[in-house]
């Protein structure tokens, strides 16, 4: 009966911790100030060979809080639209933040961004999503413009509004989510929303789904727990079993 307590201690330690590391990347974003957006889409479409990108904007001004720190994309996860495989999920083209209104697709890559986003692995936080299955072996592999667990923007340009809307060979500038997936953005610095300011985003196939997807933008950057801290969490797990092991096995 003394091993089975033990042992029965020892998980409860480990499911402890576990719970631990979920609270270090929930509480730090517990207190900020978030807003869901509602975006209108502009007139015509844009992109790269052949062109079918929409273009969609959401007015930032007057939102409730003074600077926003990050933009957070997510996938509905509903499954629809699209292409099973790599190119499953909200295909996005390009996000851009301007102080300038437009209402046509075409000028999208005429007006001035604000030179906010960092596209590397720095500033994006990328979560996969699921790809729905396939039996076609060239839709396999990484979700497309990704490296499986980061943003590739080598093959991605979220910086331009440039996607070739297709999915095979001629497949370029965007990046496939996934089910489910999401892609956040740690601005540079924060913005002022004193004044006018707009977001835009690039939808590769003009399918819709950025009806259903959710786009939320706060006051304070998204953040994971350090490399360290989990690590540190997951030695303090091995400790805990070891130890709890030996007193079990001197009983």
């Amino acid at each position: 009966m003394k091993r089975l307590s033990i042992v029965t201690t020892s998980k409860f330690l480990m499911f402890s911790l576990a719970t631990v590391a979920v609270s270090l990347m929930s509480i730090q974003s517990a207190t900020a100030a978030t807003f869901d957006l509602s975006f209108t889409k502009l007139s015509g479409v844009t992109g790269g060979n052949p062109q079918g990108t929409a273009v969609y904007h959401a007015q930032l001004s007057n939102i409730g809080f003074d600077n926003i720190s990050s933009i957070l994309i997510g996938d509905s996860n509903i499954g629809t639209g699209g292409e099973p495989g790599k190119f499953s999920g909200f295909d996005l083209d390009a996000i851009k933040l301007s102080r300038t209104s437009i209402s046509s697709a075409s000028g999208i890559n005429s007006i001035t961004g604000l030179n906010l986003f960092d596209f590397s692995p720095t500033g994006t936080v990328f979560t996969p999503g699921t790809k729905r299955p396939t039996a076609n072996p060239a839709l396999s592999g990484n979700l497309f413009g990704t490296t499986g667990d980061s943003i590739d923007n080598s093959v991605a340009t979220l910086q331009n509004f440039d996607g070739n809307s297709v999915t095979n060979t001629n497949a370029f500038g965007y990046a496939s989510l996934g089910d489910g997936g999401q892609v956040g953005f740690n601005l540079t610095s924060p913005v002022s929303t004193r004044s006018s300011l707009y977001l835009y985003i690039g939808e590769v196939g003009d399918n819709g789904e950025v009806a259903t997807v959710q786009i939320t933008v706060s006051d304070e950057p998204i953040r994971i727990p350090e490399p360290t801290s989990l690590a540190a969490l997951s030695l303090m797990g091995i400790y805990f079993t070891v130890r709890c092991t030996k007193r079990a096995k001197a009983q």
